[in-house]
């Protein structure tokens, strides 16, 4: 592979409408991605997601990571599609495992149908205070560790038994942010102890969990100065706690990504193409450039990627790690399930009974 598509396999990208025009055609066999991650803009049909996702597959030679962030509630991407699904805060009062898993499969089914492969979910972060404008109201699965991980981890089953990647984020946690990473750099300033038993607790029990492990995460843009000092440095750029905290200390083997890039809390201060070079080197697996209109950005920050690698600043090394990580979860991918409209019904009453049984379980 050409060094610019193997850089190419780093990206995910976002697309800007509900079907390819010529420029984004292009910038699919130019860059040809890692992965794709398609937001409510790029979502009219349940037959125009599937062929749009089947135009996205025959453009680039290695199969792609096929993404949506599809949490229920208010992050519900696909509820013109099949019936809005319920959100994380209707699972934490309802504290029901059984329900979160069975979730996690109807999600997963819903996925495979269209051509997803991977779930940008579970929300990890802990509720500390359910009204601070942090971006995360209504998205939290509970206010402590226990029943985070249980929810979260019979979530992750129930998308690994359907055959879908489950993400998990936002590591090391923003549960304590009280600003929005879309806006700006939150800071967190918990101790270096706290952040262990707190934020980061729920990633180190689910990844060690048989059924329910979590394999990839998505890297938070937050500052926390108990692990990386003073200077306001995002997490998603941290040598510190991409390689230090996540590699090292915990052990991760799996994927990480960064958060959006394009997020406030990065374009606010800095390049956001610098940017896409500071994440690899600190040790993260692909960058995520994923607005609606990210075709100048995307490219931008994938020829700086390129003229890095080309320079030696992300080494051979950097990439290899990153294709492994990768490699590994495109390994356990499983193909899209036969479209069929009757199946996009059956999916609808599955989720019509899940909402059903969450209203009777008040």
């Amino acid at each position: 592979m050409k060094l610019e598509h193997r850089i190419g396999q780093l990206l995910l990208i976002g697309l800007p409408g509900p079907q390819l025009d010529l420029m984004t055609r292009s910038l699919l066999q130019t860059i040809q991605p890692g992965g794709v991650l398609l937001n409510t803009h790029n979502i009219e049909s349940a037959q125009q997601v599937y062929e749009l996702i089947s135009a996205i597959r025959s453009l680039t030679e290695v199969p792609p990571i096929i993404a949506v962030d599809q949490e229920g509630g208010r992050v519900d991407r696909l509820k013109e599609v099949f019936s809005p699904m319920p959100s994380a805060d209707l699972l934490r009062a309802a504290g029901d495992a059984s329900i979160a898993a069975r979730m996690g499969e109807i999600a997963a089914e819903a996925l495979r149908t269209l051509g997803f492969n991977t779930n940008f979910a579970p929300v990890l972060d802990i509720a500390a205070d359910d009204s601070a404008i942090n971006g995360l109201k209504g998205r939290y699965l509970g206010g402590t560790v226990a029943e985070v991980v249980r929810l979260g981890g019979a979530y992750l089953e129930g998308l690994k038994h359907g055959g879908v990647v489950g993400v998990g984020k936002h590591f090391p946690g923003l549960g304590n942010a009280i600003v929005d990473s879309h806006a700006e750099l939150p800071t967190v300033d918990s101790s270096r102890d706290q952040i262990m038993k707190h934020e980061v607790a729920p990633y180190m029990e689910l990844f060690t969990k048989i059924n329910a492990r979590l394999d990839s995460v998505i890297v938070a843009h937050a500052h926390y100065p108990a692990l990386d000092g003073p200077a306001p440095l995002p997490s998603s750029l941290s040598r510190n706690i991409v390689t230090g905290l996540l590699r090292e200390e915990l052990g991760f083997k799996g994927l990480s990504i960064t958060d959006d890039l394009e997020m406030g809390a990065i374009t606010s201060g800095r390049d956001l193409s610098e940017a896409a070079v500071m994440a690899i080197e600190a040790g993260i697996d692909m960058v995520m450039i994923a607005d609606s209109d990210s075709h100048e950005r995307a490219t931008a920050a994938w020829e700086a990627m390129v003229k890095a690698a080309e320079g030696g600043r992300i080494t051979r090394s950097h990439i290899s790690r990153a294709f492994d990580h990768i490699a590994r979860i495109k390994a356990t991918i499983s193909p899209p399930h036969p479209f069929s409209e009757q199946a996009v019904t059956r999916l609808r009453e599955r989720i019509a009974e899940l909402n059903l049984t969450l209203q009777h379980s008040k």
